[in-house]
């Protein structure tokens, strides 16, 4: 007989709300739905989004909006790859933080993230309180979301 699996969700961290006006985060995302996934998750942190749907076009957009707080950068694109961009993006702005996205995290994947200049990744599929979490590092910590009571 199968043993059966319980979760046990009073363990679980409750929410947390994310506050980022006027802070401004590059998506570099070639695909529509994949970027239109993350905005909805960045939605109520009220941070600006700017989209970016090529490697070079990334690059341009931190040489042009100077606001970037950092940069999400997805690894495989046409043209421009994830690597090569976050090489020229640190050419204008070294210090810029780029986390990287990608589907493929074996062991080399990672190192040539980090080798290229990124200083965070986050495999895909994304989860949302993943992503968050490692935006609030750069951006602003979570507070824990309060529950209200109706009376």
């Amino acid at each position: 007989m199968n043993d059966l699996m319980f979760t046990d969700f009073t363990s679980q961290t409750p929410p947390k709300v994310y506050s980022w006006k006027g802070k401004t985060i590059l998506i570099a995302e070639d695909t529509d739905c994949s970027f239109l996934y993350l905005k909805t998750i960045l939605r109520n942190t009220e941070a600006t989004v700017l989209w970016a749907s090529s490697g070079q076009e990334a690059i341009n957009l931190v040489r042009e909006h100077r606001e970037v707080d950092v940069v999400l950068m997805d690894i495989n694109m046409p043209g421009v790859n994830g690597f090569d961009a976050t090489i020229g993006i640190h050419s204008i702005r070294p210090n810029l933080p780029v986390i990287a996205q990608t589907a493929y995290v074996h062991d080399n994947e990672v190192q040539l993230c980090y080798a290229s200049g990124c200083s965070d990744y986050i495999s895909k599929p994304i989860d949302k309180h993943v992503l968050l979490e490692k935006l609030g590092v750069v951006l602003g910590p979570g507070v824990p979301k309060t529950l209200t009571r109706i009376s």
